[in-house]
């Protein structure tokens, strides 16, 4: 039996991959992976609100987690933007040290520009 920290992992790193890529997804899958992660609705649940069996949720789930991760695969958004955000927090670190306050406020400036890309 899987442990509910692994559990809880597996819900963030599917929310963090729908996070990205479930516009890419069908309406349909979008709709089921969304009341299943963001609104934590259970298989059976979500079957009786959108009339199909539970079977055909949790097949419907996979395939559209399977999806996502191929999005990620082949483009890795994720990735990027942790590595993004790693290089913003060293810079960040770096200009704190900066004796000219001018040049240490535009940085910080586009330093935030630049963690709101993602």
């Amino acid at each position: 039996m899987e442990k509910k920290a692994d559990i809880l992992d597996e819900r963030l790193r599917i929310s963090e991959l729908f996070d990205y890529y479930g516009v890419l997804l069908k309406e349909g899958q979008s709709k089921l992976l969304e009341a299943y992660i963001l609104e934590d609705l259970s298989l059976s649940e979500i079957a009786e609100t959108e009339g199909i069996s539970r079977q055909g949720v949790h097949d419907n789930l996979k395939r559209s987690i399977k999806q996502l991760e191929e999005f990620d695969n082949k483009l890795g958004l994720i990735k990027k933007s942790e590595e993004i955000s790693q290089i913003a927090d060293m810079i960040g670190k770096t200009i704190s040290t900066c004796k000219d306050e001018s040049l240490k406020e535009n940085v910080l400036i586009d330093l935030v520009k630049l963690e709101n890309i993602f």
